[in-house]
């Protein structure tokens, strides 16, 4: 299927290794776009685990629209975000997107089966995105786990002004970068309510500096 000129929200990079898919560079604009463009502007970044059921909408190589096949977390973000411009009553700027980051990038929705296919990989192929300087980073990757904590130590070098997570169990955003022993609340079931003014407020500072 080609996308054509038809606008998208949802875009990545697709790689195949052997007989597993891995899905990088992943973006969600807030408004669709037809084509990426090196001058769209990169609001902030999420980290989440890994890339779920979302695969290739074509067969082109680059950039491509991603087709979700029920992947639920991609339009989450887009609607948080979405929300967070509306509380402090300003549209988003024009071809701009959240970038997505994860722990590792092969596409499986079960995660147990997802890392036992990332072991026979002789090394991580990480996303060149993660070398970026973000305004922020915010962390959803859930709680500890003996499974994942080994991946997320890298992402303590990640570069950006401001980084944060919401807390499970305290219930209250954190203004720090999550460590392995945080529970950085996913967005699956989210309460959107808790993380909307943490947001807003960030994009309104952008939006000062941008037009101010």
């Amino acid at each position: 299927m080609s996308a054509g000129n038809i606008p998208h929200a949802y875009w990545a990079k697709f790689r195949k290794y052997g007989d597993d898919l891995f899905r990088y560079d992943t973006r969600v604009y807030l408004t669709p776009v037809a084509r990426i463009d090196d001058r769209d502007s990169c609001l902030g970044a999420i980290v989440g685990k890994n890339p779920g059921s979302a695969k290739p909408l074509t067969g082109a190589r680059g950039m491509q629209p991603i087709s979700l096949d029920g992947d639920k977390c991609l339009p989450i973000i887009k609607s948080i975000i979405l929300k967070s411009y509306r509380q402090i009553n300003s549209p988003p700027p024009p071809n701009s997107y959240i970038q997505v980051l994860n722990l590792f990038y092969l596409c499986e929705p079960k995660l147990s089966v997802a890392i036992n296919k990332l072991k026979t990989h002789n090394r991580m192929r990480k996303c060149p995105a993660e070398k970026r300087i973000f305004p922020w980073i915010w962390y959803v990757w859930g709680g500890p786990s003996p499974l994942l904590n080994p991946y997320k130590k890298r992402f303590r070098k990640l570069n950006a002004t401001n980084h944060f997570y919401l807390d499970k169990h305290a219930a209250k955003v954190i203004a720090m970068p999550a460590s392995t022993s945080d529970f950085a609340k996913h967005t699956q079931g989210l309460k959107h309510e808790l993380v909307l003014p943490h947001i807003a407020a960030l994009l309104k500072s952008r939006t000062i500096q941008a037009y101010g």
